[in-house]
């Protein structure tokens, strides 16, 4: 057994040796990491009869020899992701324009792209070279068949693109953010193309292609050890290939590197996740079938856990513990969410700080907590746009639109942050039950439902834009009046962070710009327009809980029972929070009013949902029957 010691993206080792033949590994040649041991393998050193034929492929399984019970390969091509397909491209496309560079020093030495020399890559400085539309539809279609495994060619398919790259902001860098569009000029977002590698985060949902043996060393978190054949083969010639193809170098789940972090973090040990991310205006919830036939289908409840970190609602780059409480990251500053928020009330929980630097350095670990909304980004603190507050570790400052104001104490490691929030009734006249639409789906074999999640308005990303003054911004969102934030530190009550919250049902303008588009929808369909229907327009039911066609362009614009603030944790480079929420508290707060603690919120919001699915297949019911309620 060979021990090796690898870099944070499990892409390059510091022995240098990959592969059952034990030489290095080359950029310019395909590879393809096994699925389990993470491990590089020269596709002409395997038994795989059709590899990619693209550098930079990752919409694939490939499970070694060693690491297959039955000592035999196995390989699968996966359907391939837009994000999958631009990150592949643009990619290809920064390797081509680093050999024209470098000229013939390329050509002639191939060395240069061999892992030994993977520092190279800093000078060469990948992430000058951006590309748009233009350029990267034109590589797509040449190379459909490469790049676009299992995806029909439809007669739009470049304006998906477009929206990808537009709406990746994880993924994908425009040369000015202030501008970004789908037209913009497009890089990656880790444009080191030694950190590309296969993404298993979203996939095909077809069940594993191999089980991985897995020694008791292994499973307890030792370092990770990886067998190697008896003797380095010599005699390999190995399969090269001219430059063409990348996957996203963000797509995975986090891989972390210390074995602390490992141990603590089993579920995040890997890079393959047993569950979608919400993401790309989507979210999702796990599901089962229901017991009311119309309904068909109801969401799955969380009897062992109950109020936790929602594993869907997180960044792919928050790793979260088997408890579902313990949060951690080695990346920048990314947040992750409780699975369920509040509306009204008074509410509470606590933030216990497993690791932070707090004031005695700026580099981390740090955390940021507090309450966001569901438009809040999930790549960035607490407290970054217009739909979040946030407390600081490192200075006790408030953030809010990624603006700091003095407010209480510093807190580091072994503190207790106690984070209240005060939620007036809103009182309205008129009862409205929630506007769900939902659809259930099967991911990596589990129910899950998917749904169109709240987008951020323009006019509440204006807000947070530093470059607009007071007088410039011509919206003023509405307030929840009486609202505030107060948050306690070990006990003692840091004064209130914030008042007058945001109304959690303000959705700035988007109402208006949907409204007139449907208005402008139903017009050409009274003029004879073939314009397609969409899946979940306004007043459309579907047959048990199933539909067939697309998704409305449209965002939600009524309350589907998910509104609110969430409880909201956000880490960088290894900073560590475990939530308490409830009944039992550290430092329960001191405040002389009723209040909750978030864990009864949530059995609350099971029996909501119980409730929402009754008058649902009531409603359905007397449809199907032509009877108007």
């Amino acid at each position: 057994m060979t021990t090796y010691t690898w870099n944070d993206t499990r892409t390059v080792n510091l022995e240098h040796q990959y592969c059952y033949c034990g030489q290095d590994r080359n950029l310019l040649e395909i590879s393809l990491q096994c699925r389990y041991c993470k491990n590089w393998f020269h596709a002409e050193c395997t038994s795989v009869a059709d590899p990619p034929d693209l550098l930079f492929t990752t919409n694939y399984l490939f499970v070694c020899t060693n690491c297959n019970d039955n000592q035999v390969e196995s390989f699968e091509r996966t359907t391939a992701g837009w994000k999958d397909i631009c990150s592949t491209t643009i990619a290809n496309l920064i390797l081509e324009q680093i050999l024209y560079n470098i000229g013939d020093a390329g050509a002639t030495d191939k060395e240069l792209f061999e892992s030994k020399n993977a520092a190279l890559m800093l000078q060469w400085h990948p992430e000058q070279y951006f590309f748009n539309k233009k350029e990267i539809i034109p590589y797509v279609d040449e190379h459909w068949k490469s790049i676009c495994t299992e995806r029909a060619r439809t007669p739009t398919w470049w304006a998906t693109l477009g929206s990808c790259l537009y709406s990746s902001k994880e993924t994908f860098v425009a040369r000015d953010e202030r501008q970004r569009s789908a037209a913009s000029d497009f890089c990656l977002a880790d444009a080191n193309l030694w950190h590309i590698r296969p993404s298993t985060t979203q996939s095909s949902g077809k069940a594993p292609v191999a089980t991985p043996r897995v020694s008791k060393r292994q499973s307890e978190g030792d370092p990770v050890v990886q067998p190697a054949r008896a003797m380095p083969r010599t005699d390999v010639r190995r399969r090269s290939t001219t430059p063409t193809t990348t996957p996203s170098p963000r797509g995975g789940s986090p891989i972390l590197p210390s074995n602390a972090l490992a141990s603590a973090f089993p579920s995040s040990s890997t890079a393959v996740t047993d569950h979608p991310f919400n993401r790309f205006g989507f979210k999702y919830i796990p599901c089962k079938a229901s017991i009311l036939p119309h309904v068909a289908y109801q969401q799955t409840d969380n009897n062992e856990q109950g109020c936790c970190i929602g594993v869907a609602d997180k960044s792919p780059y928050v790793s979260v513990a088997k408890d579902g409480l313990t949060v951690c990251t080695e990346k920048g500053f990314r947040m992750c969410r409780a699975n369920v928020g509040v509306k009204e009330g008074n509410w509470y929980w606590e933030a216990i700080i497993q690791n932070a630097q707090g004031s005695k350095s700026a580099d981390g670990p740090h955390v940021r907590i507090g309450w966001t909304r569901r438009e809040a980004c999930l790549n960035a603190p607490v407290g970054y746009d217009a739909y979040g507050y946030g407390y600081r570790d490192r200075t006790g400052e408030k953030m809010f639109c990624s603006r700091a104001q003095k407010f209480g104490e510093p807190f580091e490691t072994g503190d207790v942050i106690g984070l209240y929030i005060r939620l007036p009734p809103k009182h309205n006249s008129v009862f409205k039950s929630p506007s769900r639409k939902r659809i259930p789906i099967v991911f990596k074999e589990h129910l899950w439902f998917e749904e169109k999640d709240f987008r951020a308005s323009k006019e509440m990303e204006a807000l947070a834009d530093p470059y607009n003054k007071p007088s410039d911004l011509d919206y003023q969102p509405r307030v929840i009046p009486g609202s505030s934030i107060i948050v306690f530190k070990n006990g003692v009550c840091q004064g209130e962070m914030f008042t007058d919250l945001f109304d959690y049902e303000d959705f700035g303008r988007l109402p208006e710009t949907v409204m007139q588009r449907r208005t402008k929808k139903r017009k050409k369909q009274k003029k004879g327009d073939d314009t397609p229907r969409m899946r979940m327009e306004d007043g459309e039911e579907f047959e048990s809980g199933v539909r067939h066609q697309q998704w409305s362009q449209d965002p939600p614009i009524d309350d589907d029972g998910t509104l609110g603030y969430y409880p909201s944790v956000s880490v960088y480079k290894g900073g560590m929070v475990t939530c308490n929420f409830g009944p039992d508290f550290q430092f329960p707060p001191k405040i002389d009013e009723d209040w909750k603690p978030m864990s009864q919120r949530y059995d609350e919001y099971m029996a909501e949902e119980a409730m929402w699915d009754l008058m649902d297949e009531i409603s359905k019911s007397m449809k199907k029957a032509n009877v108007v309620p």
